[in-house]
């Protein structure tokens, strides 16, 4: 049954993927990240149980087979509290646009997981932060990424189901993890 609403953020501009400055220019940190967005707007583009994706971006893409919804400037929570206002009842995933290894099998298995409970999570690798959320139930949340946002999520929804995938955990946002995406292929080198 496609009914799901999937939102993917996506900081686009120089700061893009800040923290590897050290290791490439601000014009290769976008590409990277307009490669990566794209990769998990095609891994989503192809599930059944998917209705419609969205970019939240300050700038809207051209070619991509999903709809624009313009960030604002209010904080990613900010926004995404607003977009959940905005949609109501619906189920909505929410995918960080950084998941080099993400594949469709990945999302199925949130998704399955949020129909059986309501709510799923699915941290990343270091078990601290959320790459994903889906919430299949419209009961109160607020969302709250940033550090340790794993833990605020888990104390607003105790009972919600904690997928653990690679392709959900490895998110691409330092040097080191510049370094294993690159020697593990999943993206070409950049520098």
């Amino acid at each position: 049954m496609r009914n799901w609403i999937a939102v993917v953020p996506w900081k686009q501009g120089r700061e893009t993927k800040s923290r590897l400055a050290p290791s490439l220019s601000a014009r290769k940190r976008q590409a990277l990240a307009c490669t990566m967005a794209a990769h998990v707007v095609g891994c989503l583009s192809g599930l059944e149980a998917i209705e419609a994706t969205f970019v939240l971006a300050p700038a809207s893409v051209e070619g991509w087979p999903v709809q624009w919804l313009r960030d604002s400037g209010f904080g990613l929570n900010g926004e995404l509290n607003r977009i959940r206002e905005h949609f109501g009842s619906r189920p909505l995933l929410v995918i960080h646009a950084d998941l080099p290894a993400l594949v469709g099998e990945d999302v199925e298995a949130l998704l399955a997981a949020a129909r059986g409970t309501g709510r799923a999570f699915a941290p990343d690798r270091h078990g601290k932060g959320t790459n994903a959320i889906a919430l299949a139930d419209s009961g109160s949340f607020t969302f709250a990424f940033g550090p340790g946002s794993l833990a605020h999520h888990r104390a607003q929804s105790p009972a919600a189901a904690i997928v653990e995938r690679a392709g959900l955990g490895f998110d691409l946002d330092t040097p080191a993890d510049l370094e294993h995406a690159v020697s593990r292929r999943l993206i070409r080198q950049a520098a």
